[in-house]
């Protein structure tokens, strides 16, 4: 199968067409658009495989950001509801989109629906693009004749958790550039000013403090074996990689990242709000409890948090509350549990979890405010102090020299 992208003209209105086409051989493609779509084709090309596309797909996803996504969805959705074909919707987004790699995965789904499958199994084709979250919200959408309204939540699901991510990165911004000016500080100290002051001291031959012959040896480390560090911080990374590949060691660290003092309780409110709010979403849009917790816990980072939702789905399909078996993994806050026990008795356990998951969202971003102006003082002061601590260093012997001079 390849596409080929077409130039002709309508049959009965002589009207100019071009378009794309998905198909075995230009013959027919040419004879499926004269029968189909009554377009007389005056040329056509290959543009790409099927084959090249899903290749394409896999190796430069990355480059899709999950807002694009985010953005074709809502507008999908404004599409489906106003009762457009699903054909002409995927024509008009395959259109409409700026990323080729979207743009060339569209219009090979919008190929694949004009034969008979549905546009969750075609879909499901390009799990770099739609994961399994997006297929089966899309697919429980299809079944229920309710596309349209399961977009809809789909795009405020994906520009919510891409709004959180911003405010994180937003937050995170100023520490960062205060530890980067931190660090350009005190190498620009340690290479610059401290080797001027050795060479008097050297002259001078005067007899030097401790932390001044500390401050001198770690600028003559920085000044000819610099490159040392890098290769200590690579070989730290990777090591840190590999360990964290196996399960065990990644069942270690998480476990460790909920106990860190002031962090963890972050890191604890963070996974709560994803749960909740992926949970809520995807039984709101139809999809058995048993697949949405499979899901669910798919996409949460935390192993030590996956584990329990595991467990909590064995639970649920042995017929045992959801909410006592998270009670009893005692990794979530009673909240929580109270709430999702609370849904089960009413029927309203998406209200119930979107309700949770608002709350925590907003306790999320408090927490996170909160800690920036924490370590903004204290990266000041630390840069205070590392700058101060090595100018002294050079500074106090340089002034017990010029007494004894005197």
């Amino acid at each position: 199968m390849a596409i080929y992208t077409y130039k002709g003209y309508d049959a009965a209105t002589g009207a100019a067409r071009k378009g794309k086409i998905e198909s075995d051989s230009p013959k027919t493609a040419k004879l499926r658009l004269r029968q189909k779509d009554k377009i007389i084709v005056s040329e056509i090309k290959e543009e790409v495989s099927m084959e090249k596309i899903r290749a394409k797909n896999s190796l430069f996803s990355s480059r899709i950001k999950p807002m694009e996504i985010a953005v074709m969805t809502r507008q999908f959705a404004v599409l489906t509801n106003a009762h457009i074909p699903l054909d002409e919707c995927l024509r008009a987004l395959t259109a409409q989109v700026e990323s080729h790699v979207l743009q060339g995965t569209l219009s090979a789904v919008r190929e694949q629906v004009s034969e008979g499958k549905s546009f969750a199994d075609s879909a499901q084709q390009f799990p770099a693009v739609f994961n399994r979250l997006y297929v089966n919200m899309v697919r429980a959408g299809e079944s229920s004749g309710s596309l349209g309204v399961v977009l809809d939540r789909l795009a405020d699901y994906m520009e919510k958790q891409e709004a959180a991510k911003g405010q994180v990165m937003s937050a995170m911004m100023y520490p960062a550039v205060m530890m980067l000016a931190q660090v350009g500080l005190i190498g620009y100290l340690l290479m610059s000013l401290v080797p001027k002051l050795q060479k008097i001291f050297i002259s001078l031959k005067a007899p030097l403090p401790w932390y001044t012959k500390l401050t001198i040896n770690i600028s003559e480390f920085l000044q000819h074996q610099w490159f040392l560090l890098p290769l200590a911080g690579a070989g730290i990374f990777f090591a840190v990689k590999r360990f964290l590949a196996t399960k065990e060691g990644r069942h270690k660290f998480d476990k460790a990242a909920l106990e860190v003092p002031i962090f963890g309780p972050l890191i604890m409110r963070m996974q709560v709000s994803r749960f909740t709010q992926t949970l809520s979403t995807l039984l709101a849009s139809g999809v058995p409890i048993i697949k949405a917790l499979e899901i669910t816990k798919n996409i949460i980072s935390n192993s030590v948090i996956a584990e329990v939702l595991d467990a909590a789905k064995i639970s649920v399909q042995e017929g045992k509350s959801l909410g006592v078996t998270i009670e009893k993994s005692n990794r979530f806050p009673p909240l929580v549990t109270h709430m999702i026990m609370t849904g089960e008795r009413t029927g309203q356990l998406e209200e119930m979890l979107s309700h949770v998951a608002v709350a925590y969202e907003a306790e999320v971003q408090r927490k996170i405010e909160g800690l920036i102006s924490l370590i903004e003082p204290v990266m000041i002061i630390m840069m205070a102090g590392s700058a101060g601590g090595i100018i002294a260093s050079v500074i106090v012997p340089m002034l017990s020299i010029m007494n004894q001079i005197r």
